[in-house]
Formats: C-alpha cells, sequence, structure tokens
C-alpha cells in the first residue's frame, strides 16, 4: 500500500521543500501532500524537478485554501501531476452554513474538472459539532454530489471530536478520497465551531519583563493551556494508547467503490524530533496495514 506524508509535518522551520521531498522519499514514503505556498513560490518546472530530484516521489495531493483556488493555481497543480487539491479548514458552524460550504465546493470542483483534479474537504475537530441532529460536516457531505465534491477525513481529529471513523466512512462510502493518518490517544470533544464572518479573537502581544520575557495574564495562561491540551492528541503509531484502529479503517476504506489516499500528518510543534517520528509512521503502517 502506498503511503504519503504532508510538507506540513516536517514543520515551517529551516527545511526547504527540496530537504522535504528528499526526506520523504528517504523514509519510504511513496507521495506527497503539498501546501499551497509550495506551490505559489515555485514553478511547476521547478517542483517536478524537485520530485524528480527526490526519488520520483508523487506529487498527490495539495492543501489549499477554498479563496486560493483559482485557475492558475489547479493548472500548474496538474501539470506536475497532481490528483486532489484539499480545502484544509472553513469556518462554518450550523447546517445552513454546511449547505453553502458545498456550494462553494461544487463550484471548485466544477473549475478543477477540466484540469482532471479533485476537490476535497479536510475536518478538525469542530465538523463534527452537531446541528439538527447530524454532525454539521454530514449537512456538507449529504449537499454535494458523489463522485464530484470529495473528503479527506483526518481520523486524529475526528477521533479526538469522538467519530467512529470506520462506521462513518461506511456510512458515505464513495466519497472518502483520502485520509489522513494521525495517530490519537485523546478524547477532547468537537469544541464550539465560529459562523460565516465571524471575526476571530484580536490578538494583542503581550507586555514583556525587565528580561524581554512575555508577560501573560492568567487568563491567557488558561487559555495557552487549553490549547496545548487539544492539540496533544497524539502518541506513536500502534501505541496501546491509541483510540483507533487503522485495521478496521483500512476495511472500510477498502469497502468504498473508489481508491482511498492514506497520507500522515503530525502536528510538528507538539513533537521532539518530526523526522524520527515520520519514519516510525511509514514504517508501522508498511508492516502492519496491508
Amino acid at each position: 500500500m502506498k503511503i504519503n506524508v504532508g510538507t506540513y509535518s516536517f514543520g515551517r522551520g529551516p527545511m526547504s521543500l527540496q530537504d522535504k521531498l528528499k526526506k520523504a522519499h528517504e523514509l519510504g514514503y511513496d507521495g506527497i501532500e503539498l501546501l499551497a505556498d509550495d506551490l505559489k513560490n515555485n514553478s511547476a518546472e521547478e517542483l517536478k524537478k524537485m520530485c524528480e530530484e527526490a526519488g520520483g516521489i508523487e506529487p498527490l495531493s495539495s492543501h489549499v485554501a477554498m479563496d486560493l483556488i483559482g485557475e492558475e493555481m489547479l493548472e500548474k497543480f496538474a501539470a506536475i501531476g497532481g490528483k486532489m487539491m484539499i480545502v484544509p479548514s472553513f469556518q462554518f458552524a450550523n447546517r445552513a452554513e454546511a449547505v453553502e460550504l458545498g456550494r462553494q465546493l461544487t463550484e471548485k470542483a466544477e473549475m478543477a474538472e477540466k484540469y482532471g483534479v479533485k476537490i476535497g474537504y479536510h475536518n478538525h475537530t469542530t465538523e463534527f459539532f452537531e446541528d439538527e441532529g447530524k454532525p454539521i460536516l454530514e449537512w456538507t457531505i449529504e449537499s454535494t454530489e458523489p463522485g464530484k465534491v470529495w473528503f479527506q477525513l483526518d481520523c486524529g481529529w475526528a477521533t479526538a471530536a469522538g467519530c467512529d471513523c470506520p462506521a462513518f466512512i461506511r456510512k458515505h462510502s464513495g466519497r472518502f478520497i483520502s485520509i489522513h493518518v494521525k495517530e490519537n490517544n485523546k478524547l477532547v470533544g468537537t469544541g464550539t465551531p465560529r459562523s460565516m464572518g465571524e471575526p476571530r479573537p484580536a490578538f494583542t502581544p503581550p507586555k514583556l519583563d525587565e528580561n524581554g520575557n512575555p508577560i501573560f495574564s492568567e487568563e491567557m495562561k488558561k487559555r495557552m493551556a487549553e490549547m496545548q491540551s487539544r492539540m496533544k492528541i497524539q502518541c506513536p503509531m500502534g501505541d496501546p494508547s491509541s483510540r483507533i484502529d487503522w485495521h478496521e479503517i483500512k476495511a472500510a476504506t477498502d469497502a468504498q467503490p473508489n481508491e482511498t489516499a492514506w497520507t500522515v500528518e503530525r502536528e510538528n510543534d507538539y513533537l521532539d524530533d518530526i523526522v524520527a517520528c515520520l519514519g516510525e509512521d511509514v514504517k508501522w503502517l508498511k508492516a502492519n496495514i496491508k
């Protein structure tokens, strides 16, 4: 089975895109999921050359925000052999907004058809917040046409929200073009989604003490601790603490009428050695999931 990895997982530190592609190939990954910046900051010729020099790693998918998906981006992605362009997040909070998300995804999917690129949507936890008796992600799935709009189920975030991933895949069989592999050992709940157009809380830089260290209020410390707690959902692949049955997920994806890509994604800011972790991930998956 082919296993892919996102350039996001390597972080935004000192590694160049070329270094990330080469390292992904060295670790044993077959394909790569690019970020919008990877596409924007390099020509098609440069991207193809980088993939070739990284052992011929396949530029299978990309994460591109809804408002950045346009003719130029699609044309470039298709030129390097890209197959799936996934919207990585979207702000919506209820059934009506979920249907509006579906409308926008459909519009992008129709634009992408002539390039042979499939448009999908990637979840975090808030997409499993319920409105009118269903997770809002489900309203989006049901409002869109099978075979036109696709979905990428991030199994780590979905499980953290309380979703039974194998059951969810089977319920909506034929809608998932990809899954994100992120090992999970913690239930954090859905959280509360923001409505379309609702502004995010303004960020005010903290004051500094005499040594130049930031001074955080007790409220800010509490919010930071809560955020860190929500983000620390990860554990090693196959760890006894895992809440995910990857064999059941494989059975569910195999039961779909379409091929499902498996792409590893890690929240790198919360890991000590991301390269070592990604190496262990692909090693475990290729040894245990057939």
